[in-house]
């Protein structure tokens, strides 16, 4: 049901960051954060928008509760995201195992026009907020970005062999 109103939710959302009241808007943030959740993190072609007005929110807004909300909302992004890229790969088109087309390096190709973009927001969180909480947060985003790319520079290595008797 929730994959149905995605967009429509989730424009309304980032309407509602927009709004006067700071109470308003960190609702708005923390209601985007919940639908990424329940959407399973597949945003498609709104993930651009979405990742675009957090940015724009967590470096510019004038109460620190809607740059907390903000930054927690690119922790859950990438907690998600990081649990799906760096599920087993299975092949999209078929069940079969053979494809060249793995849904983690799918997942890395939808990440990686944005990873840059968050993770110099993370840094710049860490070394120029003055809240701790806000601080807290961008400190663990970073460790979940850090585990997206170690997991994809370096995935784990299975080391098997098929032995087959011959009768």
């Amino acid at each position: 049901m929730v994959s149905k109103y995605r967009e429509p939710l989730i424009h309304t959302f980032l309407r509602g960051v927009r709004d006067p009241d700071f109470a308003h808007r960190a609702s708005s943030l923390s209601n985007l954060g919940e639908l990424c959740q329940r959407l399973d993190f597949l945003l498609g072609s709104v993930l651009h928008e979405v990742t675009t007005c957090l940015i724009a929110v967590a470096k510019t807004d004038h109460e620190v509760q809607v740059r907390r909300a903000a930054v927690h909302v690119i922790v859950l992004l990438l907690r998600g995201l990081s649990q799906k890229a760096t599920e087993i790969g299975r092949c999209l088109f078929c069940e079969c195992q053979q494809s060249a087309v793995w849904e983690p390096e799918r997942k890395m190709l939808v990440l990686r026009d944005v990873l840059k973009d968050l993770y110099h927001l993370l840094k710049h969180v860490v070394h120029l907020e003055p809240d701790d909480v806000a601080k807290l947060h961008a400190q663990l985003a970073l460790e979940e970005l850090d585990e997206i790319m170690r997991n994809f520079l370096f995935p784990p290595q299975k080391l098997e062999k098929k032995i087959v008797v011959l009768p």
